[in-house]
């Protein structure tokens, strides 16, 4: 099963990784590609509108070498003069034809078919010529309607087109274009790695958490069993002799007796962890005089402590308030006085105190009992966790009690904590915000 989790977070993970990574290569080339042409457009844009012009034969060819083969159309080539970049001027006919003038053009018939101005639109486009790119803009009805060409012809002007060579723009993009690749190709194998790391890493809460709920459905079944056990055997012994009465069989009546309120107090345990485990159980915050809350606790345990000749000693502050749920904290203290006088022998003092400080009240059980072994002490609050398992089933405990007190006080925002050395006895803190 876990296998198969990992595959999926791990493809997961890195689709996530990657799509991010393309995003961003993707993004960094194309701010490039838009840092570069801007210059140029803007360079373009400004000789939109010129009309002193110096014409002059292009000297920078697209391709090496090449001539023009259509002798009776040469065309007029323009080089603005005192510019940012160079500019190459054409112009055309209404016919699309070029307007043949002196001198040597660096376009072939093939090149002018690829210039021709209904190809492009009135936004500056880049097109390949040749060997070069050029970025080209087509301005219609120019200021210069009329224009005479070497056969001493008088041309109609429809389109002005401006042409700068961004070959070298182009190769820059390129360039970046293939590292970009490249590092794109290397991101998706670290992209994998990392999904496969973070899979990992995802799956250890989750391991722990079944490893919990795995743990915890087998001591609660193993909890249910013992009692159920005892309830069957002694029920079958009562069926053995159906003519015995109710005084005969008390003993067996006793137990069973015992070892159902035993398992109501376990299954109500176990009840109350889920629920808070799952969020379903809400506390009824309200205000509450803490003081009297321990005050009643104390008094009713009491009588038990009196029966065990232990003896409960309390010290409370007078007027101690809190917004609290105050069944809950009684169920609270009774399960920490409880234990407290359980695991004191005769003869014992068990000494609650209660103090309101500046931000917080203070609760503290102090007992001296038979105390926690070292090793046991830091998994008190684990849930059925009993480090005296036969001590602990003989004197009614279920393993809850504790976890379910450390609930109760978290979900009040305050803290507990248990300090214990063995044959010495145990203390329990508490502490929660006012």
């Amino acid at each position: 099963m876990f296998n198969r989790i990992r595959t999926q977070l791990t493809i997961r993970n890195a689709a996530v990784l990657s799509v991010i990574l393309i995003s961003l290569n993707l993004s960094a080339y194309l701010i490039m590609k838009q840092m570069l042409f801007a210059q140029i457009d803007l360079s373009i844009n400004n000789q939109k509108e010129m009309t002193m012009m110096t014409a002059v034969p292009a000297v920078s060819g697209i391709s090496s070498g090449a001539t023009l083969t259509m002798p009776a159309q040469k065309s007029l080539v323009f080089r603005m003069g005192q510019m940012d970049r160079p500019i190459i001027q054409l112009f055309w006919t209404k016919d699309d034809q070029p307007v043949p003038m002196i001198g040597s053009s660096e376009f072939s018939e093939k090149h002018y078919k690829q210039l021709e101005p209904q190809r492009f639109g009135d936004e500056p486009e880049t097109v390949k010529v040749g060997n070069q790119y050029y970025r080209v803009l087509n301005v219609r009805n120019p200021d210069i309607p009329v224009l005479t060409g070497t056969d001493g012809t008088s041309y109609q002007i429809t389109t002005q087109q401006l042409l700068s060579n961004v070959s070298a723009e182009i190769g820059m993009l390129n360039r970046l274009r293939n590292i970009l690749l490249f590092g794109g190709f290397v991101g998706l194998l670290v992209a994998v790695a990392a999904g496969y790391y973070l899979a990992n890493r995802a799956l250890i809460p989750i391991r722990v958490s079944l490893d919990k709920q795995q743990q915890f459905v087998s001591d609660a079944s193993h909890e249910l069993r013992t009692p159920l056990s005892v309830i069957q055997a002694h029920t079958e012994l009562l069926l053995r002799h159906p003519d015995h009465t109710v005084e005969q069989d008390s003993k067996h009546i006793s137990t069973v007796l015992q070892e159902a309120r035993r398992m109501s107090k376990l299954v109500g345990g176990l009840l109350t962890l889920a629920r808070s485990d799952s969020n379903q159980l809400e506390l009824e915050l309200k205000p509450v005089r803490f003081d009297r809350i321990v005050q009643e606790s104390v008094n009713k345990m009491q009588m038990l402590a009196e029966v065990k000749d232990v003896i409960l000693h309390a010290e409370i502050d007078d007027s101690v308030p809190m917004n609290a749920d105050e069944e809950r904290l009684h169920q609270l203290l009774i399960t920490v006085l409880d234990n407290a006088i359980k695991y004191t022998q005769e003869g014992g003092v068990i000494r609650v105190v209660c103090r309101k400080l500046a931000h917080s009240v203070h609760l503290e059980v102090e007992d001296t009992g038979i105390g926690i072994a070292p090793e046991s002490l830091p998994h008190v609050f684990d849930r059925f966790y009993r480090g005296d398992k036969s001590r602990t089933r003989q004197e009614g405990g279920t393993g809850l009690g504790l976890a379910i007190a450390k609930w109760i006080v978290e979900s009040h925002g305050g803290k507990i904590r248990v300090e214990s050395k063995l044959s010495m006895g145990t203390q329990v803190l508490i502490t929660f915000p006012i």
